[in-house]
């Protein structure tokens, strides 16, 4: 017999175009949001692969994890996050962490941390400034490297409030929050609200409807992708983890009501 692959295929003139098929949301999948507050680490690592447990761990832990094989130069202008871990046990020498650490400390401002992870012989060789940073020899236990994480972000002092205010094509304002587009950030106050990217996704669309009435299905198709419903409740648990970190009561709105039988608008 014939074994069934994950891909369709369409005989058209002169070539084939294989259709992705788009997976089944259904009860039996975790839809119970455990993640109440997310923090954003940004990862620089030459060979992704060496760290796979290392994200596999902090994405498990609620962090949310974007990872680059370069530094670019104006990286922290365009991303909001809450620590740096940059992946030198491969490649690294004494002479590039000297360059690596003077240029981070010189863009980022000193305002975030950074965790630099090193190799054996390097380790060995530190000295001066550089055994005055975060170090830890890589490969290690994901669950170490989970707790220095953990506890440089708990030491370090909040984040100087940006309080800025993006050009005017990237802002986009709902009473008192703010979305920037390019950053893919929400602010209030100044103060960042720390969204995952589905929760952003879930905000920017209804801000852009503009108080029309979103229906689940909808959402479903533009954010998930799928036109599979069966059922699921996937949309309602993440619009109640957004109200909850937007501080939203679902039965006094101030920002996302419910249109009971259909989805959701913007609140009045």
């Amino acid at each position: 017999m014939q074994k069934q692959t994950d891909q369709v295929k369409i005989k058209l003139p002169g070539r084939r175009l294989p259709l992705r098929v788009k997976p089944a949301l259904s009860d039996s999948a975790p839809l119970v949001d455990n993640c109440p507050v997310t923090r954003r680490v940004i990862l620089i690592s030459p060979m992704p692969g060496q760290v796979h447990e290392l994200v596999k761990a902090l994405t498990d832990s609620c962090f949310d994890v974007l990872v680059f094989h370069r530094w670019e130069p104006d990286l922290h202008e365009r991303l909001v996050f809450d620590l740096l871990i940059y992946d030198l046990s491969v490649a690294g020498t004494i002479d590039a962490f000297a360059g690596i650490s003077s240029r981070l400390n010189r863009e980022a401002e000193h305002t975030t941390p950074c965790l630099y992870l090193v190799g054996e012989k390097m380790i060995g060789s530190a000295s001066g400034p550089m055994l005055q940073e975060e170090l830890l020899v890589w490969p290690a236990r994901p669950q170490e490297a989970l707790y220095r994480v953990q506890r440089m972000i708990g030491n370090s002092p909040a984040l100087p409030k940006r309080g800025f205010l993006p050009e005017e094509g990237q802002r986009i304002g709902f009473k008192d929050l703010w979305l920037d587009r390019e950053r893919m950030s929400v602010q209030r106050d100044n103060n960042r609200i720390h969204l995952t990217k589905t929760e952003y996704d879930l905000l920017l669309k209804l801000i852009d409807a503009k108080g029309a009435v979103i229906s689940r299905e909808e959402m479903l198709s533009d954010i998930w992708e799928t036109d599979f419903t069966g059922g699921s409740n996937v949309v309602d648990v993440h619009i109640k983890s957004l109200r909850k970190k937007l501080g939203d009561n679902a039965s006094s709105p101030q920002y996302i009501v419910t249109v009971r039988g259909v989805g959701y608008r913007l609140a009045d």
